[in-house]
């Protein structure tokens, strides 16, 4: 008889102790402890914070909500991104709004996944609807505007007149691999990672192993070096954009594909970069490899994306062991910046606004970095995207 109460006491002993362990690691579940902040301050969904619709503003943080979902798989995310997906997707997957620059190709990733989530047809259709709009199709060309070479512009307007930026890789190419890869669409998969590569090959310095935010082919804008059309600073962002994209191109990639060996080589040379510019707080700064630059500071949106980068290139053999003590110092630096906001919730702090290519480099990207969420009225999204895409790969 005391046996089996002894049994029983440790069955019960055990049951406690494993209820406690998961209340604690569902406290310390950074990633799920944002994404549960973002479903309480904006509903229906993510456009009460940004008002920009169907564009990268939203998706960004959707897409990373995505990427949680893949490892909780809590329903409340996928309803969340499906709630925001059919205000502009119509029942039979047309757009209601759709813009001429690669920024407004992000959201397309969305329909994919819900797509393989739902099985709905108009996902799919949805999904070819933008695949189409930047490569056109037989009777209706591209609208969207080329460099020379075949690059598209970063946006169709003067400002980007001849312009292919870094951040323009992560906007459009993951979703079109991803979308040639499930519905055996070549011309798609090729057109993104030739279009990777020709940003790549004029952006890319060979001294720091890291790219410039953007190059003008015509090499006349009067931020662009005259010899190079390539602007003057590594940004710590368009950093973060260019290492997701590779890694999530990458992963869909099969190895024998013409450009795979190209795509790993720039993943691994960047990995070189970033890692020999990794700030003793473990962080990265807004000029990434200018520490010493007077009104630099830690960014931690351009972090939050290279951690996300480094621990999926680790976990997938892409890169050495020793990568890991990089993203783990930088993941344990970043909760110093997640901070707790009045309404309880979590904050991230020191990440920059958006930006974009303009005179005089330096001192446009010592701009004061903002919050999220803020006091003031207009919100930026990229430390909640940063963020929940590190957690994504390091907390599971």
């Amino acid at each position: 008889m005391t046996n089996y109460l002894n049994q029983i006491s440790g069955a019960i002993f055990i049951v406690f102790i494993s209820i406690c362990s998961a209340d604690v690691n569902a406290q310390e579940l950074k990633g799920e402890q944002l994404a549960e902040a973002i479903l309480y301050r904006y509903q229906p969904h993510i456009n009460t914070m940004t008002n920009k619709g169907w564009d990268h503003s939203n998706s960004i943080v959707l897409h990373a909500m995505e990427k949680l979902y893949a490892q909780n798989h809590k329903v409340e995310y996928l309803d969340y991104i499906q709630r925001f997906v059919d205000e502009f997707v119509k029942p039979d997957g047309t757009l209601v709004e759709m813009h001429t620059e690669l920024d407004g190709i992000h959201p397309a990733v969305l329909c994919l996944f819900l797509y393989q989530e739902t099985g709905e047809e108009k996902y799919k259709v949805a999904a070819k609807n933008m695949r189409d709009f930047p490569l056109g199709e037989e009777g209706s060309p591209s609208v969207f505007q080329q460099t020379p070479e075949g690059g598209f512009w970063h946006k169709n307007n003067d400002h980007y007149n001849q312009v292919m930026t870094v951040d323009g890789v992560y906007m459009a190419n993951p979703f079109l691999v991803k979308y040639g890869m499930m519905f055996n669409d070549s011309i798609a998969i090729n057109t993104a990672t030739f279009q990777t590569l020709l940003v790549s090959s004029h952006t890319w310095n060979l001294e720091s192993h890291l790219p410039y935010h953007g190059w003008d082919s015509s090499h006349e804008k009067s931020w662009a070096n005259p010899i190079t059309g390539t602007s003057s600073e590594v940004w710590s962002r368009c950093v973060g954009w260019y290492i997701m994209a590779l890694v999530d191109m990458l992963a869909e990639l099969p190895e024998t594909h013409q450009d795979y060996a190209d795509l790993l080589y720039l993943y691994q040379q960047l990995a070189v970069g970033v890692k020999d510019n990794q700030m003793s707080d473990g962080l990265w700064c807004q000029m990434v490899n200018r520490p010493e630059a007077k009104g630099n500071y830690p960014e931690t949106s351009g972090s939050g994306m290279i951690i996300y980068g480094l621990q999926k290139g680790v976990d997938k053999g892409w890169l050495d062991p020793s990568y890991q003590q990089v993203a783990d110092r930088a993941w344990g630096a970043l909760q110093n910046y997640l901070v707790s906001y009045k309404d309880g919730y979590l904050q991230v702090t020191s990440f920059n606004p958006g930006m974009g290519i303009k005179d005089n480099q330096e001192e446009y990207l010592k701009v004061r970095p903002t919050v999220c969420p803020s006091d003031e009225k207009k919100q930026h999204p990229h430390g909640y995207c940063a963020v929940l895409m590190a957690a994504s790969e390091m907390e599971y």
